[in-house]
C-alpha cells in the first residue's frame, strides 16, 4: 500500500525565539535542516507520497529554502494561508488525501523507525486514529492522554499540575482515516481543534496508541535543540575528510568525531567525540571542542576557546572564552573573553523568559541562546538561560540576564 505522509511545518514558532525568523524545522543541525532529515526519513516508507504544509511568516522564503533541499523532489507543497493550529494545517492538505494517512511534525526525523508499528497497530485495532505517545516529566507542556490499555479514553491539552490523567504525551505522529478527517472538518477551528477532535473520537473508543521511545525529539523551545542535537550526534560515526587539515599536535579523543572537508584544526587543540565540525570550519590553537558540540559550516572558534555541549551556527566567529550548553545562530561575531554561565549558583534547574513569562527548562546546565547576526563586544558575560534576539549589538563588558528582543542595542 502506498501511504501518504503529511508533514506539518506551519505556525510562527513564537516559543522558539530567538531562532524563529523562519520555521523552526528549517534550523540547521550538523549540516542539514531538521526538515530535510524528516523528509529523508519519510521517504524510507517506500512507496510513499509526501505532502508538506507550510504556513509561517514568510511562505515565499520558506518555499525557496524547501525547494533547494536535495531531498525535496516529488514532495507536494501546500500553503496554510493563516496558521490556526495543527487541525487547520491538516485540513489544508485535504484535497490531496486519498486514504488512511500519516501526519507527522516536521522534526520527526526518526519516523521510519516507528512507522511499521503504527501500521500494524492501526490495522489490528480498526480504530479511526492511531496516535504516538511517550512518557514525559512535564505534562503541563503537552497534550496528555488518558489510557485504558492501548486505547485512548481522552486527550487533555496542557493540564494543570495535579490534574493530568497520565504522564503520557502526544509525540506528533498520527495515523488517521478519512472518517477522522471528516470529523476534524466538522470541529470548530482553533489552535487545538486536532486535540478537541481526538478527545471526541477517544470518548467513542476510536483512538488507539503506540508507545514510542521517549528520546523522540520534541521541538518547542530553543533549549530543545540541545536534546535534538544529542540525538543526531548519538548516531554519528567517526569520519574525517581527507581534505581537512589537522595539525600534528591536535588530540582527538573518543568516538563519533566527524570533521568535514576543508576544516582546519590548529596546533594543540583538543577534540572530544561525539562532535561535528562542519565544512571549512576552524578550531584555533589551544582550543577545546568538548563532547556534544557542533560547529556548522564556516564557523570559527579561535585561540583559547572552550566550547562545551553547544551548537555554533554557520559563519559564526568566536574569538576566545567559554561557551557552554548554548546555541548561537548564524553569522554572529563574538569578541574576546566571552563567558557563558551555564549553571545557577544554587544548582537549581534553569528557567528562561519566553514570551514574557518564566518557563522552566528542567535542565541544570543551560547557557545562552543568541539569534542570527548578533554582535558581541569583548569581555561580555551571560547568565544561565539568557536569550539575545537576532541582529542585536552587545557593547563590551556587559553582563546579560533575561531575554532581549531582536535588534536590541545593549549598552546600559
Amino acid at each position: 500500500m502506498k501511504y501518504q505522509v503529511v508533514v506539518l511545518a506551519g505556525g510562527e514558532s513564537s516559543r522558539f525565539f530567538p531562532f524563529n525568523n523562519i520555521h523552526k524545522s528549517l534550523f540547521t543541525v550538523a549540516g542539514k535542516t531538521i526538515l530535510e532529515r524528516t523528509i529523508e526519513s519519510a521517504k524510507k516508507l517506500d512507496p510513499v507520497e509526501i505532502i508538506l504544509v507550510l504556513g509561517s511568516k514568510d511562505f515565499d522564503k520558506e518555499k525557496e529554502i524547501c525547494e533547494s533541499l536535495p531531498v525535496f523532489s516529488g514532495v507536494k507543497l501546500v500553503n496554510e494561508e493563516k496558521p490556526l493550529g495543527q487541525g487547520d494545517a491538516i485540513m489544508s492538505a485535504k484535497e490531496h488525501i486519498k486514504d488512511d494517512f500519516f501526519v507527522i511534525n516536521a522534526n520527526q526525523f526518526n519516523f521510519h523507525t516507528i512507522a511499521d508499528s503504527f501500521i500494524e497497530a492501526h490495522e489490528k485495532s480498526g480504530s479511526s486514529v492511531t496516535v504516538g505517545i511517550a512518557e514525559t516529566d512535564t505534562p503541563s507542556k503537552y497534550g496528555i492522554v488518558e489510557l485504558q490499555g492501548d486505547l485512548v479514553q481522552g486527550v487533555v491539552e496542557k493540564p494543570e499540575a495535579g490534574s493530568e490523567p497520565s504522564n503520557m504525551r502526544l509525540v506528533g505522529v498520527y495515523l488517521l482515516s478519512l472518517d477522522f478527517l471528516n470529523e476534524l472538518e466538522a470541529s470548530p477551528v482553533s489552535d487545538y481543534s486536532l486535540e478537541y477532535t481526538l478527545d471526541k473520537e477517544a470518548k467513542k473508543g476510536k483512538v488507539g496508541s503506540v508507545r514510542v521511545s521517549s528520546n523522540l525529539p520534541s521541538l518547542k523551545y530553543p533549549w530543545d535543540l540541545t536534546k535534538l542535537k544529542d540525538f543526531i550526534l548519538s548516531e554519528n560515526e567517526s569520519a574525517i575528510d581527507q581534505s581537512a587539515i589537522i595539525e600534528k599536535t591536535v588530540v582527538l579523543k573518543g568516538d563519533g568525531i566527524f570533521i568535514d572537508k576543508g576544516a582546519h584544526i590548529y596546533e594543540f587543540a583538543l577534540i572530544e567525540g561525539p562532535c561535528y565540525i562542519g565544512q571549512d570550519a576552524v578550531v584555533g590553537t589551544y582550543s577545546q571542542i568538548r563532547a556534544g558540540t557542533i560547529l556548522e559550516k564556516d564557523a570559527q572558534v579561535e585561540r583559547y576557546c572552550d566550547v562545551k555541549n553547544s551548537l555554533i551556527g554557520e559563519g559564526t566567529h568566536i574569538h576566545s572564552g567559554f561557551v557552554g550548553d548554548s546555541v548561537i545562530g548564524k553569522n554572529c561575531k563574538v569578541g574576546a573573553g566571552f563567558i557563558t554561565a551555564n549553571k545557577r549558583l544554587d544548582r537549581n534547574p534553569v528557567s528562561v523568559i519566553v514570551k514574557g513569562e518564566s518557563v522552566e527548562t528542567g535542565a541544570n546546565n543551560v547557557g545562552v541562546f543568541a539569534g542570527d547576526e548578533v554582535k558581541i563586544g569583548i569581555r561580555v558575560s551571560t547568565m544561565p538561560g539568557t536569550i539575545i534576539g537576532e541582529k542585536s549589538v552587545v557593547f563590551p563588558g556587559k553582563i546579560l540576564k533575561g531575554s532581549y528582543r531582536e535588534e536590541s542595542k545593549i549598552e546600559d
